[in-house]
């Protein structure tokens, strides 16, 4: 059984849409499977943690992008080269060497406001749909079933994310019945969790995320400029780690566009 974790990057938001930061939204999700979590990721992390950090026993601590580049709170400690340089060994060693499978798709919301039916429909609901369907899909190559786990974003949102959930199983999309959905996706809820969980695969999802976001533009032509480490995750992510094809193609599998030719 596989679960998926979700994160997102930019907002849902249809306002200031000629600014970049507000253009642009993506959606990922890692497949992982739910045994390589247990014997794998959980004690992976827990380890890096432990092995770099000084702190509480008692205390969580939630491997968040925004707060390692900032060095906020007890990523503070990264500023000693030694546990930085462990820091970095660990992440890179995560990164490459768990299996996952990953999916992201990104909406140009500038482009896509300019079309007529646009209007009636929500970004990140939207996002959420492809994401559900190309999920099901690779269930079915893996011959499995699995879960999905969105990071709870709270309230009303969370609440409208599991109908529009519902109304995807219950209709089917374009390409995939409702019936292959219900196959593989058998649970009728959405379990959602929060950074407080301490969710290793929603850790994993969120250093992930960015990269591939910045990634996928750049791929595009958008004035992008990807980082030492975001190079290294998009090296990881073409060599291995998006979904593909049988053949090997990634695009329509672990890299969705809408619409397809994203102009910066």
């Amino acid at each position: 059984m596989y679960r998926l974790y979700l994160d997102e990057v930019g907002t849902d938001d249809l306002v200031h849409l000629e600014k970049d930061s507000h253009r642009y939204l993506s959606l990922t999700g890692v497949a992982i499977e739910l045994q390589h979590v247990g014997d794998v990721l959980n004690p992976f992390i827990r380890d890096l943690k432990q092995s770099v950090f000084e702190i509480d026993p008692d205390e969580k601590v939630h491997l968040h992008r925004y707060d390692i580049v900032g060095k906020k709170g007890v990523f503070g400690q990264l500023r000693d080269a030694n546990k930085l340089a462990r820091f970095n060994a660990g992440i890179t060693s995560l990164i490459n060497d768990t299996e996952y499978t990953v999916i992201t798709a990104v909406v140009d919301k500038l482009a896509m406001s300019r079309m007529d039916h646009w209007s009636t429909v929500h970004p990140y609901h939207y996002l959420m749909e492809i994401l559900v369907e190309k999920y099901a899909q690779f269930l079915e190559r893996k011959n499995s079933i699995g879960d999905i786990m969105p990071e709870a974003r709270r309230g009303r949102k969370d609440k409208d994310l599991q109908l529009e959930f519902e109304r995807v199983k219950e209709a089917g999309t374009t390409y995939i019945s409702s019936e292959r959905i219900e196959s593989v996706i058998r649970a009728n809820k959405l379990k959602f969790r929060t950074k407080d969980h301490n969710i290793s695969g929603l850790q994993l999802c969120d250093l992930i995320a960015h990269p591939s976001h910045m990634h996928i533009r750049n791929i595009h032509g958008h004035p992008v400029k990807l980082g030492e480490f975001a190079i290294k995750v998009r090296d990881t992510l073409e060599r291995s780690k998006y979904d593909r094809s049988y053949r090997g193609k990634i695009n329509g599998y672990g890299i969705k566009t809408v619409p397809t030719k994203m102009e910066p």
